[in-house]
């Protein structure tokens, strides 16, 4: 019995539909589409000294993502460095993350971006993303290296995560 069709033409529909359906990362630096993000009012980012900040770093070398796991204090501000040492480039796919701070500038490949509300980062071989961020939401964020949030199921699992810890008031 002949079978009609291109016996590739269902993968081909379902790979089609992800691209369309997914928050992806692309080459270009910054991507996703993030209905709303946490602000900070223009009186507080102009009091924020970003020399006196705390620096967070992360590398990414052979693949893997160092350290695997970051601590940040809700509302403070930081300036976030994604350093990919690699000869390819990798995403850092954090859409909860990236949804639940405050993106005030980012910098990748040179380029400075005001503020954004994404889901995924691109970086390049050997390039750094400067990201100058405030904690907003507290919680646990996982990360990983996936262009497609979609395909997120068919994952090792996340290469690392995040904790904003939550402010505690003094008594």
């Amino acid at each position: 019995m002949k079978m009609g069709g291109c016996p590739l033409g269902g993968t081909s529909l379902v790979l089609a539909i992800a691209f369309l359906l997914t928050a992806c990362v692309s080459p270009a630096g910054v991507t996703g589409f993030a209905l709303q993000c946490p602000t900070v009012s223009a009186k507080a980012v102009k009091q924020i000294n970003w020399t006196q900040v705390p620096e967070v770093d992360l590398r990414i070398r052979h693949g893997e993502f160092s350290p695997m796991v970051i601590r940040m204090r809700q509302g403070w501000p930081y300036v976030f460095r994604i350093r990919n040492g690699d000869n390819v480039g990798h995403a850092f796919n954090a859409y909860e993350f990236l949804t639940n701070v405050t993106v005030i500038q980012t910098t990748f490949g040179g380029k400075v971006v005001d503020s954004e509300c994404y889901g995924g980062i691109w970086v390049s071989p050997h390039e750094t993303v400067e990201i100058r961020m405030v904690a907003t939401v507290d919680g646990h964020y996982e990360y990983e290296d996936l262009p497609l949030t979609l395909l997120g199921g068919f994952t090792d699992g996340p290469d690392g995560v995040i904790i904003i810890e939550e402010r505690k008031t003094r008594i």
